[in-house]
């Protein structure tokens, strides 16, 4: 999953892997977030791996907020790639090896290409 960050102007959304592999250490932090006289409301949804953070905009800037975050590694994300990452490169892999074929089959002749391919 790749990082998710919302951002409104009483808000901070995050989605990240790291917020749903590390329960315990997001559940610390939300404990220490939820002691600012600034944070209205904290929803986590530890499924989703997504953590909501209410603030006072007069008190506390959603930026402010933001690097607290980052430093705790919640933005951080998995290397995994996805699967329309995966579906992407296999898709390019068979596009460049048909063309490939192509410029060969035209460049040498259909039957020095068959040959050439067949080993």
């Amino acid at each position: 999953m790749n990082t998710y960050i919302h951002k409104t102007s009483q808000r901070l959304r995050i989605r990240s892997d790291y917020i749903r592999h590390n329960q315990k250490s997001v559940m610390a932090l939300i404990k220490q977030l939820q002691e600012i006289d600034a944070v209205t409301n904290i929803k986590h949804k530890y499924h989703a791996g997504s953590v909501a953070i209410y603030f006072d905009r007069k008190e506390l800037d959603c930026d402010s907020l933001l690097e607290i975050l980052e430093t705790h590694e919640w933005t951080k994300s998995d290397e995994k790639p996805s699967f329309i990452e995966n579906a992407v490169i296999n898709g390019t892999k068979t596009l460049t090896r048909g063309l490939a074929t192509m410029v060969l089959k035209r460049l040498v002749g259909p039957s020095v290409s068959r040959m050439m391919i067949s080993f």
